[in-house]
């Protein structure tokens, strides 16, 4: 039996879609930067797609909540096929900009800022152990080469995104000091910020500027017996004695996007989409959120969902969410820092009102 991830686990990060001439290859300018010395607080999004192409309602949404600041995903780096150093580990599903319509969003938003967020993969920063260096400045180059192709304008900061763990965290800092320094050789006045997961709070401070603590994903997708995978604030309350006394400038990014999870034979197979789960014809309820298959069906035109499968339909819930988030708020509430939605997608944001994304957004402010 043959499942199709429709999305990749690092979050969404979709098939490969790049343009050519935002290689590194391309012209060796620099793009326009904004005051660096200061991290003003804003309320921010991120936007986790390969094409960026702004509709009237994302541009609505923008301005009806006051975002301030953008972080937008310009490519994964992945473990590359050859042994070649500078192949080791490669771009992937890189960001393609929609030029009319960030034209029209920045005459719009004049002072919208654009974080340029880049996601590593373990096996890619495994393949480069001891070559954290050349990842570093490949890295930089592209992202500056892509922001000055692609005219994202008003960049004072890049961020690293990685999931590092005990046995990676001296190479992930590596490669961070390493960013820092290729960002000083090519007169970038890009600060550097890095995300910062759950189970990192119990390390060490990466050596970056600035971090972002991801509230989401916070429980295992893998365990058929999870209830939500997504956010759960059992699964963040073991995590917050670590984060008054952490040594790091934190804003705080929470989830506003669902998803569905396949299970066979209790393990998990991937994500899906689409599924009309609450058709009793084809799924029966199993729980407050889990489906079992009543029969054999196609799924697209490479698999099939089997009679006996389950799926688990998990969302990030407004209650869930503003517990996490007021947990978090009575333990940096004497510390300036921003809120992060994840990410900028209207079907997922449409199912919160105007009040609620007012009151998530209102922290830090």
């Amino acid at each position: 039996m043959k499942y199709i991830l429709l999305f990749s686990l690092s979050l969404l990060s979709l098939c490969a879609c790049s343009r050519a001439a935002a290689s590194t290859d391309a012209p060796e300018a620099a793009t326009d930067t904004v005051e660096t010395n200061l991290h003003a607080e804003k309320r921010a999004v991120y936007y986790w797609k390969t094409v960026l192409n702004l509709d009237s309602a994302e541009r609505a949404f923008l301005r009806r909540h006051d975002i301030g600041r953008m972080y937008v995903r310009l490519f994964d780096v992945v473990k590359g096929e050859s042994p070649r150093l500078d192949e080791k580990a490669v771009p992937n599903a890189s960001l393609r900009v929609d030029y009319p319509t960030y034209d029209m969003l920045v005459d719009s938003f004049p002072k919208m800022e654009t974080v340029p967020v880049v996601y590593i993969t373990l096996d890619a920063l495994k393949a480069m152990k001891g070559n954290e260096g050349t990842l570093a400045r490949n890295i930089v180059s592209r992202a500056r080469n892509m922001c000055t192709f692609n005219g994202l304008h008003t960049v004072s900061e890049l961020q690293l995104d990685c999931d590092w763990t005990p046995s990676t965290e001296q190479s992930f800092f590596t490669l961070c000091d390493s960013a820092r320094a290729a960002l000083k050789q090519l007169s970038l006045q890009w600060k550097l910020s890095s995300t910062i997961r759950l189970h990192q709070l119990a390390r060490k401070v990466p050596p970056v500027d600035r971090g972002v603590l991801m509230v989401y994903n916070t429980g295992s997708f893998n365990d058929p017996d999870v209830t939500n995978s997504i956010i759960d604030p059992r699964d963040v309350e073991p995590y917050m004695k670590y984060l008054p006394d952490y040594k790091l400038h934190l804003d705080v990014a929470y989830p506003t996007y669902s998803w569905q999870l396949l299970f066979h034979d209790r393990k998990f197979q991937g994500l899906v989409s689409g599924l009309e789960v609450t058709d009793s014809s084809r799924f029966a309820p199993r729980g407050k959120n889990l489906y079992v298959a009543l029969r054999d069906m196609p799924y697209n035109d490479y698999s099939m969902i089997r009679r006996g499968d389950m799926v688990r339909q998990e969302s990030s819930d407004y209650a869930d969410i503003s517990r996490v988030r007021d947990m978090i708020e009575r333990r940096i509430t004497t510390r300036p820092h921003s809120t992060i939605l994840y990410h900028l997608d209207i079907n997922n944001l449409s199912k919160y009102s105007h009040d609620e994304i007012d009151h998530l957004l209102a922290s830090g402010r």
